[in-house]
């Protein structure tokens, strides 16, 4: 009884038992039988699913989020990093149009690949039954415990009776076409889902972590965007690089791709179920957080690094280190603010990692449009120094993050249950 009522909680406070008794890692999300279920795709379904972070959560499990996460983020990276490094070659060598028609070949392989090899991942999974109470998970993924009370208003409800009327059938799997269909049915309610979206996304911004993971992000990707619109004249005029030769530099996003990776992504995923073993198989969103402080610190250091050296009064390799180890910070923190969001908001993961993803980007702009006026008016290590100063200083927030957003969950948690349970009252 004690550990159904563990696992009761761990569900209802986002909470999970990722670690049974026998020390096995549990596969969670728990997939269903439905050969429809994107947990249950084959791998080359899976490959074309590289859109977005929210189709990768819908389709891992999260003892592997982060391995996930990490080969997305990083490939991004690198792949960008490279495309940055020949075009300073393309330019010099056959000019502007060559350049963009690179660019315009690439788009249309994506393209291909969208049409031809991304499917589906909206899935309803079914309830599953624990004596008299009911397991179900929603929409956007979100799984609660319902009360037995909650339980029959399911079953007397649409969707209940549509799972009871199936009984144990399992559906026959569909096709390459049927998946590759660009117009699916529409879901119940189509437009006030897309407005209560709206609304949980605006209502996310009420939990710290969300708060955090968007900050957090936001400023290192502003620093990434900063740097990389100075070290051409930090490079062609402080060290007399050629300008065919300043995309070199880039070398160091396909470093730090493959840095961030394996630190964030392959060992970060081991620290995970680590943790959770630690704390008697249950992990909690917040163990992210822990995983953050290495590449915060990192960043912090990369900019003083750069800032120091790109008035051209050392060797180039300071600003070539300062940009490849800011890189393996900037594809870290990407990967663990991203697994972080699945999971800090239960109430609806998905409109919570829209949000950190989307609203990052905004304030990242802010944060390198203010970096060069700030060269100009003051120095390279003054304004760098401002720069590792925010990003240290947001750091910093996570101490009590950790300690308060599971308060606030398990308020937020009591604050549903008992609304419902107004709701249900006689």
């Amino acid at each position: 009884m004690a550990d159904k009522k563990i696992a009761v909680d761990c569900i209802e406070h986002a909470d999970q038992v990722l670690v049974d008794e026998a020390g096995r890692i549990k596969r969670l999300p728990v997939p269903s039988d439905d050969p429809n279920d994107p947990l249950n795709f084959a791998v080359w379904e899976k490959t074309g699913i590289v859109l977005l972070p929210l189709m990768l959560a819908e389709v891992t499990f999260i003892h592997q989020r982060g391995t996930i996460y990490g080969i997305y983020w990083a490939t991004q990276n690198i792949v960008t990093s490279l495309l940055t490094l020949a075009s300073s070659y393309e330019v010099a060598a056959l000019g502007w149009r060559w350049f963009y028609w690179v660019f315009v070949i690439t788009v249309a392989v994506g393209l291909v690949l969208v049409v031809f090899a991304c499917f589906e991942t909206r899935f309803q999974r079914r309830p599953i039954f624990l004596g008299d109470h009911a397991v179900v998970t929603d929409q956007y993924g979100v799984t609660r415990v319902l009360t037995v009370p909650e339980t029959q208003e399911y079953l007397a409800s649409d969707e209940g009776r549509f799972y009871a009327d199936l009984g144990g059938d399992t559906p026959p799997k569909k096709t390459y076409r049927q998946m590759l269909n660009a117009w699916p049915r529409p879901c119940p309610h189509p437009v006030r889902n897309v407005l209560l979206t709206w609304w949980q996304m605006l209502e996310t911004f009420s939990s710290p972590g969300i708060i955090y993971a968007t900050l957090l992000s936001a400023v290192i990707l502003g620093g990434s965007v900063g740097v990389s619109l100075t070290y051409d004249t930090v490079l062609q005029y402080n060290y007399d690089w050629s300008a065919a030769n300043i995309g070199l530099i880039n070398l160091g996003g396909v470093f730090g791709g493959l840095g961030g990776m394996l630190y964030a992504g392959i060992l970060g995923d081991r620290v995970i179920v680590w943790l959770a073993r630690r704390a008697g198989g249950v992990h909690k969103p917040e163990h992210h957080l822990l995983l953050l402080i290495f590449p915060g610190l990192l960043a912090v250091a990369s900019l003083i690094l750069y800032g120091f050296t790109a008035s051209g009064n050392a060797t180039w390799g300071g600003p070539f280190m300062g940009w490849t180890l800011y890189q393996v910070a900037f594809v870290s923190t990407l990967i663990r603010t991203t697994s972080f969001a699945t999971e800090a908001w239960e109430k609806n993961p998905g409109p919570a990692l829209v949000t950190v993803v989307g609203t990052k980007n905004i304030i990242g702009f802010g944060v390198s449009y203010g970096l060069n006026p700030m060269v100009a008016k003051y120095s390279y290590p003054a304004a760098m120094g401002i720069l590792a100063g925010v990003v240290g200083g947001i750091l910093l927030l996570g101490i009590p993050v950790y300690f308060f957003n599971p308060m606030w969950r398990r308020y937020i948690s009591q604050q549903r249950t008992r609304g419902q349970g107004q709701l249900g009252g006689p």
